[in-house]
């Protein structure tokens, strides 16, 4: 049981650390840790980890602006992100784009030019982590326990909805 609770606090600080400081990713370890926890759990650990390194990078870029973030993200990174959110971004835009772009780049992007309330940005991103941190997980899981089906169905799911919200993000921006 100790060792449990240990690797989900450190599962979810990962998570959280790789958001943080971009553009370390810790995807990968997503599949790996469901062969110490349940993918359910590692799911939910997923959604805090990515959540909360998501409002911490929000609120550094909204407060402290530039000069503060070149010590996190490649200036170079954000900038390319930067041109491509409107400053009016809207509640179901940031959810498409949470299921497109990875979630540390644009948090800070986000915080930096858009006008988005807090609360509004918190509850979006949570949202539209949701569904790949589920998907991650299962297919990690899948694919480790040798359920070669079940993995090509999680990971078809996931390719389906990344081009469903690609789609539609792209028709909202025009």
């Amino acid at each position: 049981m100790e060792n449990k609770v240990l690797a989900s606090l450190l599962f979810t600080f990962l998570m959280f650390l790789a958001t943080v400081i971009a553009p370390v990713t810790a995807t990968p370890i997503i599949p790996i840790a469901t062969t110490i926890l349940p993918p359910m759990l590692v799911a939910v650990l997923s959604i805090i980890g990515w959540g909360m390194g998501a409002v911490i990078a929000f609120i550094v870029a909204r407060r402290y602006g530039k000069p503060i973030l070149a010590r996190f993200v490649s200036l170079e990174e954000l900038e390319k992100y930067e041109k491509k959110i409107p400053e009016r971004l809207g509640f179901l835009t940031l959810i498409l784009l949470r299921m497109v772009v990875p979630v540390d780049v644009l948090s800070y992007a986000i915080g930096l030019v858009s006008s988005m309330r807090f609360w509004p940005y918190t509850a979006a991103t949570f949202i539209g982590i949701t569904p790949f941190s589920f998907i991650f997980a299962y297919s990690g899981s899948a694919f480790f326990e040798g359920r070669f089906a079940l993995l090509l169905f999680f990971a078809g799911g996931g390719v389906a909805l990344f081009a469903i919200a690609w789609y539609s993000l792209k028709l909202r921006l025009r």
